[in-house]
Parts: C-alpha cells; structure tokens; sequence
C-alpha cells in the first residue's frame, strides 16, 4: 500500500492553487485542463498523491514530480508556495503564462 501525502506539502499544493489566476479556456491541450481542479480535500481526494498533475515517492509518499504544463493561468506570479515543497526534484510549468522567479530555500 502506497503511503499517503504529507499534511505538509498537500496545504503547500493548495495554497499554490489558490493564488493561480485560471482562465478555464485558454488551454492550449483540453486533456491537460484543469488539472488543479482535482486539487481539493474531501473524502474522495484527500490524498494529494492521486490529484493530476503530482506524483510522489512509493515508499515515502513526499511529492516528488509536479506537472502543470499546457495551462494558462493568465499571467500568474509564480507562487512562494513553491519553495515549500522541499522534496520535489521534478517541476514542469511550461507553456504558461506565469512570471517571477523560483525561491527556493537550501536544505
């Protein structure tokens, strides 16, 4: 059995949707979007491992992979949000209309 997300990092993933500006159809690829719309916390996906877009680790069940490519958030800064997740080593946020730059902190 897959170990479920950590409490930690599914908040981080919803505290990065809700600062997205989403601008529902201006995606370039209709089968990529929405992908944060599966980003929610109820009794049929609580686990942040099963929303689209994440993929994390088998044995550890840390995010791992976040892939939002092919969205168009309508000119979204980057999110801060982003530096909490401090296990993810994979990050896809092509062809967006986001802008900023990327704080990562070093552990």
């Amino acid at each position: 059995m897959q170990p479920l997300c950590h409490d930690e990092e599914s908040y981080a993933l919803l505290q990065f949707k809700e600062s997205l500006v989403i601008n529902e159809s201006a995606s370039s690829d209709p089968s990529a979007y929405p992908k944060v719309a599966s980003w929610r916390v109820d009794e049929e996906s609580a686990d942040c491992c099963s929303w689209d877009g994440v993929e994390c680790d088998g044995d550890t069940g840390h995010l791992r992979r976040l892939n939002l490519a092919d969205n168009d958030f309508n000119n979204s800064k980057i999110p801060s949000e982003i530096r909490n997740l401090t296990k993810l080593n994979y990050l896809d946020l092509s062809f967006n209309s986001f802008y900023g730059k990327i704080d990562f902190i070093a552990i």
